[in-house]
């Protein structure tokens, strides 16, 4: 969020809408790459189960939507290096 849009909620409401719609769509879990200080808040914490290669597990970050956190690790989609 760039600077002068922050303090507005706006974040918050883009992070709870994702969950939501992750819920939605079923999905058991998301994951994400982020601030610590800054996620927690939305019930996302570190998970020694779960890593992504080159990532310090503190800013990899798990949320739980239905069961246990799966172990093993994340891969980015092909897309996303197109």
């Amino acid at each position: 969020m760039i600077p002068s849009q922050q303090g507005k909620g706006i974040g918050h409401a883009l992070i709870q809408q994702g969950i939501l719609q992750a819920q939605e769509l079923g999905f058991k879990g998301v994951v994400l790459l982020g601030e610590p200080e800054y996620y927690t808040r939305f019930g996302f914490t570190p998970s020694p189960k779960l890593t992504l290669d080159g990532v310090p597990p503190e800013f990899f970050l798990v949320k739980a939507l239905e069961g246990e956190i799966p172990s093993g690790e994340v891969s980015y989609h092909p897309a996303f290096f197109e």
